[in-house]
């Protein structure tokens, strides 16, 4: 049957909102886009088979290395939460045009109890 993955997180941008938006809405399931306020943002949390993770992380990856659009050069953040129900949780730090991704520190298990 498979192994599964809840992923939670956000991403924020800084003048990419209109090209994130046709990246995610292209292809994926489990984003909405808050409104009100001033923050631009993109928030994901759905459950996925193990097998799928790639497909997400691709997107995100994508995402993230869209370039800054002001002078102060803001890039695409977020942070996410992967729970995989074999291996852990591991933790996606989007910054600098790109994903890193580490075991998530254990102050943050209280979420997959």
């Amino acid at each position: 049957m498979g192994t599964w993955v809840y992923i939670r997180g956000w991403l924020e941008f800084y003048g990419q909102e209109a090209e994130a938006k046709r990246i995610i809405l292209g292809s994926g399931e489990g984003w909405t886009f808050p409104e009100g306020g001033w923050l631009d943002a993109a928030c994901y949390a759905r459950a996925v088979r193990a097998n799928h993770v790639d497909a997400v992380l691709t997107q995100i990856r994508e995402i993230a290395g869209l370039p800054a659009t002001d002078e102060d050069g803001d890039r695409v953040c977020g942070l996410f939460f992967a729970h995989h129900e074999t291996d852990g949780q591991t933790e996606w730090q989007i910054r600098d045009g790109d994903v890193h991704i580490t075991p998530a520190p254990t102050r943050y298990d209280y979420l997959w109890r």
